[in-house]
């Protein structure tokens, strides 16, 4: 097992001072966002990956996956990884992953609006189940029509244009399919409808989170200690025993993490896998997610764009792709870096969503519209010319016009 991109957390008396600065946010004085970002200036977007696992033998029980490897043309070397579903170049089998929901209720002791306390991902759930994430819908012409602005020349094409192919099915299948050049093929990997659990009530004590309000949009925003949020979804997962053939998705509201001190914010999702002890030749290897539905606007707005994508269900898009392509988080490639996600710097991870946090596009379900995020193929990370995903593209709204470039 190992741990990626987390940093340990510092004393108490660090986070109580930050704290209390960000309490007045949206107050009488309360400074303004930061310039441009049109958002509530609580922070970055990121996404990070929690414990994984390596090194399980075949007999594992666990979801269904495939191992394969890759040779990068630029340095030679040869990158084994492990992808959720059955091998698409193996013919075309159609998978379903069975999932659960399990919404966390938080009521923080300290926050800014004395008659608010509690942020409850119940309040989140309907919006979740009824969204493409588990409903079908026409991924590709919801792409065509939304696509949010390009970062533009020399990172994308000048001119660029969204011409995916139709598909109508489940935002994480479609995006899937693309990337392996399978779209209106018989190959699928589904998430299966969620049953939902019942709701988890934590308390949350003043030096470990609180509730701002947001500066522009006046939302109630729910700040919380990565380390100390992760130990009790942990501890949860550990209570459930839920069966690792499963996908356990824990879901907060408008609630984001951040590192050591309020002013390292904002994670709004994580994927991790743990394994039993033991197992009798059987052992038991969980993946999990946990993701924040955010409402518009805590987060701003990319140049040329009128609305912000990071959105609603925004961070678990992010997470679910992130699973269908890294469902271990072993999946280690040549160092990349690139300049729509600094937030990362230099990585050598396959995090398909990380390159392109906040480009997006919209799909219309039930009178609701979503902002799934963009997210990065598979080829792009391999380096691989042309790109074997559908129309050529290295993400599916075809914002990168190149293979990845190292550090």
């Amino acid at each position: 097992m190992f741990h990626r991109r987390n940093q340990r957390l510092t004393g108490t008396l660090a986070i109580v001072t930050a704290l209390v600065a960000l309490l007045t946010i949206g107050g009488a004085g309360a400074a303004p966002a930061a310039a441009g970002s049109g958002g509530d200036g609580i922070g970055t977007a990121k996404f990070k990956t929690e414990k994984g696992v390596s090194n399980f033998s075949a007999s594992a029980v666990t979801i269904p996956y495939f191992r394969s490897a890759f040779t990068d043309p630029t340095n030679g070397a040869t990158y084994p990884y492990t992808m959720v579903g059955t091998d698409p170049s193996k013919g075309n089998v159609s998978t379903t992953i069975p999932t659960v929901i399990i919404p966390f209720k938080f009521t923080f002791v300290a926050s800014a609006d004395p008659n608010v306390h509690v942020l409850d991902g119940t309040d989140r759930v309907a919006a979740t189940v009824n969204s493409p994430v588990f409903q079908s819908a026409d991924i590709g012409a919801a792409a065509n029509a939304t696509a949010s602005a390009p970062p533009g020349p020399p990172i994308s094409a000048a001119g660029r244009t969204v011409n995916e192919p139709s598909d109508i099915t489940q935002l994480g299948d479609a995006i899937y399919r693309a990337q392996w050049g399978n779209t209106g093929s018989g190959y699928h990997v589904r998430l299966g409808q969620p049953a939902v659990l019942p709701t988890i009530a934590i308390d949350v004590p003043s030096n470990q989170g609180s509730i701002v309000i947001g500066s522009r949009t006046g939302s109630r925003i729910g700040l919380m200690s990565y380390s100390w949020f992760s130990s009790r979804l942990i501890n949860t997962l550990n209570s459930l025993h839920i069966s690792s053939r499963v996908l356990p998705i824990f879901l907060v509201n408008n609630t984001f993490l951040y590192i050591s001190t309020p002013d390292n914010c904002c994670v709004l999702g994580y994927h991790g896998a743990k394994a039993s002890l033991n197992g009798n030749g059987k052992q038991q290897v969980n993946t999990y997610m946990f993701a924040s539905y955010s409402e518009q606007g805590i987060f701003g707005a990319n140049p040329g764009d009128s609305e912000s994508f990071i959105a609603d269900i925004h961070g678990l898009r992010h997470e679910v792709q992130a699973w269908y392509d890294d469902p271990f988080v072993n999946n280690v490639v040549n160092p990349w870096l690139t300049p729509t996600a600094p937030q990362y710097g230099c990585t050598a991870y396959l995090e398909t969503g990380d390159p392109v946090v906040g480009f997006g596009f919209k799909v219309t379900l039930n009178g609701v519209t979503y902002h799934p995020e963009d997210e990065v193929h598979y080829s792009w990370f391999a380096r691989e010319s042309p790109s074997r995903a559908e129309q050529g593209y290295y993400t599916y709204l075809n914002n990168f016009a190149d293979v990845a470039h190292g550090c």
